[in-house]
């Protein structure tokens, strides 16, 4: 009778739950192939025509997403009514900051894509690969709200938290199995699932980058993933150390096994930013828990005269310490750390000798990286052949002569001497232009100009011609390549901040707002023109796509959590269940945030980071209510405790009477 009652209470709470259990535990599984055009020919940074792409990964998420968050809204209305004609406060029980920062996050957003100038991109999705629309954007706050609102017991914390486990535990598995080389994705069977509404016969990975993905657009994905729900997993696996019997030595063995494919999942994938964010997680995690464990100590130093507790907590504590040296280290000498750490320093010098070429009446101004400037003027006269003269920042003329032995003109100025030119006639839609290349030449390096309408000009490599200009930069003026070029992409996004401070460009149009018509930096990094679609913080991309006060508020609600947080596990001697699991979500959001620091949001991993954080605050609420009732029950212990002893005095003085 007791089974059936808890077993009927598990089904109701899960009824309750069913949008956010949908897009937080299904969700993640959908892939589907979405064959789609991307025509941004307008801009001088595009092809002429536009260009056919495929999505598997976004596409379809994304419109789940905005299902269940269209359910979530509706459960949300239903339930507001109800308490309203039954006068009750909207949204009771709910924190005033949390309501306010979730509106307006929401009504930014909102105003950002109206206001938008590429209204298509910002409410059907596509561009570059990006489908966060601001339907999207809107369904992730309502199933955010939909968390906090509705998780209320610890009976359906645990309901979540089950469900997790078991999405978390086949993505893990199917990352081990991409690791391996089985990758389930590219089984013939699942092949044609996923290519069903395509014209496409199948999918296939990136050669050069790695094939684990688990069930997202890019190996970069699988890090914050990881980092998010590790602790849940390390949490849920406490939660059973604890208890004794057959079930929970089941669970215990399945979570720990989750773990071990997460961690396999992840150096698989190459995601310097998760493996940062993992261990940085872990830094915290084991702070927490040490400041807890001698809090605990200092309490029981002024109560008991016995040393053994004492020795027991310092036993503890020596053996955490020494277990995450020890594993420090054993991490540290393996490949994946190593290369880590590689991928993180690479490019933190800086070889690239030329820093700008600007367009401009004088001729071509040219920025050396050392800080070395000189113009370069070209002539050319009909019949005849390319000309240069040149003249540094103090008007000195720079001789330019012949090298036959580079068979280019040459700066004969050691200062510029790195610097070559290549006279050359170029054919382009059957109309032969005069010009030439300009090498940086120890870095292979080249950008051409040609004579077009009596000016010079940038070819650039989409087929279209272009003049120069400067454009703005902020830092890593000597760490550009660093972090795999994100050094480039953040000195070009973080100037763009003051332009979209308020309404932002609108979702899914950073490519727009970042300057990819800046040739000579794109090549400066990598060595050939690359398109920059996203900035590589999460931060940032909320910023410019939908304005600094929407990523405010974003910041806003995890500030508000973290701090929250922090001061409810703060010195804690004794952990409930649920308190473990709260310690688990706490974790996993400070390092999906710092895998954020240099990663993007995408659909496949925002949607349950949304979730997760209002599960948090949900959880936090019912800690707090929890430990309410625990102080209430034992204020009135203590005055029953009280009353008998009165009682028992007044008895004695009648006695003595």
């Amino acid at each position: 009778m007791k089974y059936a009652k808890k077993n009927s209470t598990a089904k109701k709470d899960i009824n309750r739950l069913l949008p956010m259990l949908i897009a937080l535990c299904l969700i993640p599984f959908v892939i589907l192939t979405k064959d789609y055009q991307t025509e941004f020919s307008e801009f001088v940074w595009f092809n002429m025509t536009e260009i056919a792409q495929i999505d598997s990964f976004e596409h379809a998420k994304s419109i789940c997403v905005v299902v269940m968050g269209v359910s979530a809204a509706i459960v949300i209305l239903i339930s507001e009514w109800l308490n309203y004609k039954q006068k009750k406060r909207l949204f009771e029980n709910c924190d005033v900051k949390i309501l306010v920062l979730c509106a307006v996050y929401f009504i930014m957003v909102i105003i950002s894509a109206v206001c938008s100038s590429y209204p298509n991109l910002a409410f059907t999705g596509g561009g570059y690969g990006q489908w966060q629309t601001m339907w999207v954007l809107l369904a992730n706050v309502l199933l955010f709200l939909y968390a906090y609102r509705f998780v209320d017991s610890e009976n359906q914390v645990s309901v979540v938290i089950k469900c997790l486990m078991v999405t978390v535990g086949l993505l893990a598995l199917i990352g081990v199995m991409q690791t391996t080389g089985h990758n389930p994705l590219s089984w013939d069977w699942v092949q044609k699932i996923i290519t069903s509404k395509s014209d496409v016969n199948g999918i296939t990975f990136k050669e050069g980058i790695s094939n684990v993905i688990i069930t997202f657009s890019n190996p970069n994905y699988v890090g914050p993933f990881v980092a998010l729900v590790i602790p849940i997993v390390a949490a849920f696996v406490a939660i059973r150390a604890s208890k004794e019997n057959g079930r929970a030595m089941a669970c215990r063995i399945a979570g720990i096994a989750i773990i071990i494919g997460l961690i396999i999942s992840l150096f698989g994938s190459s995601s310097s930013a998760g493996a940062i964010a993992v261990m940085t997680g872990a830094a915290a995690a084991v702070i927490l828990i040490l400041v807890n464990a001698l809090t605990k100590e200092a309490g029981e130093r002024e109560r008991e005269e016995g040393s053994g507790k004492r020795r027991k907590t310092g036993v503890i504590i020596g053996a955490a310490v020494a277990f995450v040296l020890v594993a420090g280290i054993g991490v540290s000498r393996t490949a994946f750390f190593k290369n880590t750490v590689n991928k993180v320093l690479q490019g933190s010098e800086d070889t690239r000798n030329i820093a700008s070429i600007v367009n401009s009446d004088k001729g071509l101004e040219v920025t050396l990286r050392n800080g070395e400037e000189f113009v370069l003027t070209p002539t050319y006269a009909e019949g005849q052949n390319v000309s240069f003269q040149a003249y540094d920042a103090d008007q000195k003329e720079i001789p330019v002569e012949w090298s036959a032995q580079n068979s280019r003109f040459v700066l004969k100025d050691e200062r510029f001497q790195m610097v070559t030119l290549g006279v050359a006639n170029f054919n382009v839609d059957n109309q032969v232009y005069p010009g030439f290349r300009f090498y940086d030449t120890p870095n292979q390096i080249e950008w051409i100009f040609m004579y077009k309408d009596n000016d010079w000009q940038y070819y650039t490599p989409f087929g279209k011609f272009t003049k120069l200009h400067e454009v703005e930069s902020f830092g890593f003026k000597d760490y550009q390549n660093i972090a795999n070029r994100r050094g480039f992409i953040w000195s070009r996004t973080i100037p763009l901040m003051k332009t979209y401070w308020f309404k932002g460009i609108g979702p899914n149009a950073f490519i727009i707002a970042f300057p990819n018509d800046d040739f000579v930096g794109s090549k400066r990094v990598g060595g050939n023109t690359t398109l920059v679609d996203k900035p590589h913080n999460a931060f940032l991309q909320i910023y410019i796509q939908t304005g600094g006060i929407s990523a405010i508020a974003y910041a806003g609600l995890w500030i508000l959590y973290i701090c929250g947080s922090v001061r409810l596990f703060w010195r804690r001697k004794h952990f409930t269940d649920t308190e473990k699991i709260g310690f688990g979500l706490m974790i996993g959001i400070f390092s999906f945030a710092v895998a954020g620091l240099t990663n993007d949001t995408v659909v496949g991993s925002q949607n349950m980071y949304w979730i997760l954080l209002g599960t948090g605050f949900a959880v936090n609420r019912v800690i707090h209510k929890s430990r309410e009732a625990a102080w209430i029950e034992a204020e009135r212990e203590a005055a029953r405790k009280r009353e008998k002893e009165q009682e028992k005095q007044l008895r004695l003085k009648k006695k003595k009477r």
